[in-house]
């Protein structure tokens, strides 16, 4: 029997008719991931430039802003403006409409008024988007920063919270403590169960953690050092022993919680320059913090009396008000040198917020701008023309122009000592800086001084 093997020709047609496919599958899927890639870079590079947009916008507001508190600046400082000086707030706190105006309302305006806009607008380079800006003030809150003891004091035993009556002669730190004291138990007081609300701790807690918090020697006031608290937590951390940066660090403090840091929150700042309170933006509630006296009736009259006026012209308007047709006499008691009035009838701390607005079909690109402001008095630099001016003092040791201090907390706060001459320093020898001559603070605000800045 014969075997047969026949050979049959094999044909490659079917496999590179398989591998063109597959190529061509591999070809397709790079090249949609190729495209896919490119219309995410686009998308990302668009985003970038919409949030550059953004952000510049934001910047105009703040600048916008801040050439409005220059204007208030100069205009209250200009002795032509007495006579209207109950309008110039209106410089800054007058509520402006986003820039650019939206194009509907240009084009309800007259030819001549929407041709001059539109002009106006394309000037300023803005294509797309708006901004928009906020000024509020700070001066009117309890400044948590103030809590600082000055340096001459750091390191003694104890801190007692003082009464009104001697806390303006103590110290700016224990006025400030005071009016902090004063705001929490009006807080605890209108709480129905405060133990619930605010947890079992007391007024006077409260205002020790935060001393305790602040200040780089350590602050005994009869509730113990918080450092073992603050290494109890996860994840553990320290107190600061140092100024606030910004008010949402208060809810680091023992004996914050979330209800007292919310009821808290309206009151107190950490941006105010000094901490002396505004008494023409003062509310109701800060009012009776510095004086605990003052009854509900008293303050109605009281805010019936600056609508009347205008504003307060002089912390001794205040004071006279209070003491004469208010009868309260223990005012003065409580305040009896008016050089040393830990409060104010101007304002000079601000917070300025700018927000910059890129439209989209579905949604909004933001960029937001926060920045606390205090407009201050621009000090010399050089010895001679600090010499000359009545307002400062050359430091020999420090080699620095320092401004005269008008009080005890400002003596001590150059590390210096109180004396009825004046404030007594160890500068080329023990010599005493006499106060400013006049009865006006040393304080004409000439400059903006940036006290924080922040964006989002």
């Amino acid at each position: 029997m014969k075997f047969v093997i026949k050979k049959y020709k094999t044909s490659n047609k079917g496999v590179a008719l398989l591998t063109v496919l597959v190529s061509v599958f591999i070809i397709s899927l790079l090249t949609i991931e190729f495209q896919y890639s490119v219309a995410i870079e686009r998308k990302l590079s668009y985003s970038d430039l919409n949030q550059l947009q953004a952000h510049y916008l934001a910047k105009s507001g703040v600048k916008f802003a801040l050439l409005r508190l220059v204007l208030f600046s100069r205009a209250n400082k200009d002795k032509s403006l007495d006579s209207v000086k109950t309008f110039l707030p209106a410089i800054w706190n007058l509520p402006i409409p986003a820039f650019p105006p939206a194009k509907s309302k240009i084009k309800q305006l007259f030819k001549a008024d929407q041709d001059a806009a539109e002009k106006a607008i394309e000037e300023t380079k803005i294509s797309i988007g708006q901004f928009t800006e906020t000024i509020s003030s700070e001066s009117a809150k309890i400044n948590l920063n103030a809590l600082l003891i000055p340096v001459a004091q750091q390191g003694q035993s104890g801190f007692v919270i003082p009464n009104p009556s001697n806390s303006p002669q103590k110290g700016l730190h224990r006025y400030v403590a005071t009016l902090l004291l004063n705001t929490i138990s009006q807080i605890f007081k209108e709480s129905e169960n405060p133990v619930e609300d605010f947890g079992n701790v007391r007024p006077e807690e409260v205002v020790c953690d935060i001393m305790e918090w602040v200040n780089p020697s350590p602050v005994s006031c009869g509730s113990g050092n918080k450092d073992s608290f603050y290494e109890q937590q996860k994840p553990s951390y320290k107190s600061k022993k140092g100024r606030f940066f910004t008010l949402e660090e208060l809810k680091l403090v023992k004996s914050i919680g979330d209800n007292l840091y919310k009821k808290l929150k309206p009151f107190v700042t950490v941006f105010s320059y000094d901490g002396n309170i505004d008494l023409n933006g003062a509310s109701k509630d800060v009012l009776k913090a510095i004086y605990p006296d003052f009854t509900d009736d008293d303050l109605n009259k009281i805010q019936e009396e600056k609508n009347k006026i205008g504003r307060w012209d002089s912390k001794e308007d205040f004071v006279s008000f209070v003491v004469g047709p208010l009868n309260r006499s223990g005012f003065r008691s409580s305040y009896p040198v008016p050089a040393d009035y830990p409060f104010t009838v101007s304002n000079y701390s601000f917070i300025i917020e700018g927000i910059g607005t890129i439209p989209k079909s579905k949604y909004e690109i933001q960029k937001r701008i926060r920045v606390a402001v205090a407009l201050t008095a621009a000090t010399p630099t050089d010895k001679i023309t600090c010499e000359k001016d009545d307002l400062y003092f050359w430091n020999s040791t420090t080699q620095v122009c320092t401004k005269k201090p008008n009080n005890r907390a400002e003596c001590e706060f150059i590390v210096g000592q109180w004396v009825p001459g004046g404030c007594e320093i160890l500068d080329s020898g023990k010599r005493t800086i006499p106060r400013p001559s006049g009865s006006k603070p040393a304080v004409e605000p000439n400059a903006l001084k940036i006290l924080y800045w922040m964006e989002t």
